[in-house]
């Protein structure tokens, strides 16, 4: 999530001595809340259908470091499954549990352009967004 850190801080840098300032006035985001601002600003919705177990296949972009999901009216136990080279997918371990209404790190330290499924425990439908 901190891949925009020093992305932001440089170009807020440059800004300010392109219109006269000077570094030293300009202050580099703290923690990792403009991180999640931009990646979460990102977020898509998505939806799978009863009687199965895995969405559409998604990807991850440049935005995000990890797979986030926030469930839209039920919390979830979920887990990714990564799709490999060879078009089978490579699953977690173990799943997660994501609540309703917050956003949950699913997946953490995934590479861009990675296409990847949610997994969920139950056949039964579910929607929400996720950010990638």
């Amino acid at each position: 999530m901190q891949k925009n850190l020093k992305t932001l801080a440089v170009a807020a840098s440059g800004l300010a001595l392109a219109l006269g300032g000077s570094t030293a006035a300009v202050a580099a985001p703290q923690g990792d809340v403009s991180a999640q601002v931009s990646c979460y600003d990102g977020a898509s919705s998505f939806s799978k259908a009863s009687g199965r177990y895995t969405t559409s296949v998604f990807k991850t972009s440049t935005r995000c470091n990890d797979i986030n999901l926030k469930m839209g009216s039920s919390g979830r136990y979920v887990k990714v499954c990564f799709k490999l080279s060879s078009g089978s997918f490579d699953c977690q371990s173990d799943y997660e549990w994501a609540p309703s209404g917050s956003w949950k790190v699913i997946a953490t330290d995934v590479r861009d352009s990675q296409e990847f499924v949610f997994f969920f425990e139950t056949t039964s439908s579910a929607s929400g967004s996720y950010a990638a």
